[in-house]
């Protein structure tokens, strides 16, 4: 019972309180948000683009032989 007087007592705090998350975006808003992802998706393509012409021009990179482990050095005999 104390439960349920403590909850009904209690001032209106938490989700009722916060600004509601889904609230939608106006039209400029829309346009802006818009406007930014195709900015981020242009200038990721471009740092692709130039990622992928750095592999071509410098060529595959060296393969280093693997190093012999401890046990290897040494022969056992």
């Amino acid at each position: 019972m104390s439960f349920l007087r403590r909850r009904v007592d209690a001032p209106a705090a938490g989700p009722a309180a916060a600004p509601d998350p889904a609230r939608r975006l106006s039209r400029s808003e829309r346009k802006a948000q818009k406007s930014e992802q195709a900015a981020a998706a242009e200038l990721a393509a471009r740092i692709s683009r130039a990622q992928r012409r750095l592999a071509q021009a410098t060529g595959p990179l060296p393969v280093a032989a693997p190093r012999r482990s401890s046990e290897d050095a040494v022969p056992s005999e």
